[in-house]
């Protein structure tokens, strides 16, 4: 009887740790589909993913707060990258008005301060209001360098940010380089500068390399394969 009662237990326990195993696997596959998505400029299926996803996740309790803490990361990444700042600018309000360092996630003080800079190259390029906006970014980066981020980058954004601050209080720049210089290029993506052909050279005469399908590739070996052709050996 004894047996069978811990025979039966060890199924329980089991069964409900694969349950929790499969829904964290659905959790993951999920969030990773988003970041697909977004890596191809697809913007609208994960901001309606992870609404979804905060909704469901907030019902496990105690399993829940660092799932969150992930889908709040990855929602601010997307308004960022869509020019929302505003959420963003109240993060890093909120991190200059606590005193607790734990309070708000660091990762997301640098995407605050980021954001906070692009505001400053994006607003009136005017004196004062370019000193307040770069005044505003400077302490944002030195918040997220209190909060132990160990990112390279934020330190040399806080250096870029005071340099230029510097260099605006001075006379010897009066604006901020613009993202945008003309109608004919589009901004900066989560990828980097747009790629376009050479200026001296016409869009028919620039060659885009395509990287072959692997079921080419097997496809050409196989074609090739039996053709009498001696292999050279390397090395």
């Amino acid at each position: 009887m004894r047996r069978s009662i811990v025979v039966i237990l060890s199924v329980v326990i089991l069964v409900a740790f694969g349950g929790v195993l499969l829904t964290a696997g659905f959790f993951q596959r999920r969030m990773a589909i988003a970041q697909e998505d977004m890596a191809v400029l697809d913007f609208t299926d994960p901001a309606i993913e992870y609404v979804q996803l905060e909704r469901e996740v907030g019902k496990y309790g105690w399993a829940a707060p660092q799932a969150l803490k992930e889908i709040g990361r990855r929602k601010a990444m997307l308004q960022y990258w869509q020019g929302d700042y505003v959420d963003l600018i109240e993060v890093a309000r909120a991190s200059e008005r606590s005193a607790d360092e734990d309070a708000v996630d660091p990762e997301l003080q640098v995407l605050a301060a980021n954001a906070l800079f692009r505001v400053a190259q994006r607003g009136p390029q005017d004196r004062p209001t370019l000193l307040r906006n770069l005044d505003a970014a400077i302490r944002a980066y030195a918040e997220a360098l209190r909060a132990s981020s160990e990112r390279s980058d934020t330190a040399f954004n806080y250096e870029l940010a005071v340099r230029m601050r510097q260099e605006v209080g001075a006379g010897k720049r009066k604006a901020l380089s613009n993202v945008v210089t003309d109608d004919t290029k589009t901004e900066p993506n989560m990828h980097g500068d747009p790629g376009e052909p050479p200026k001296d050279l016409k869009v028919e005469q620039f060659q885009i390399r395509i990287p072959m399908d692997p079921r080419e590739m097997k496809q050409s070996q196989e074609q090739a394969a039996g053709t009498g052709a001696a292999r050279r050996k390397r090395g």
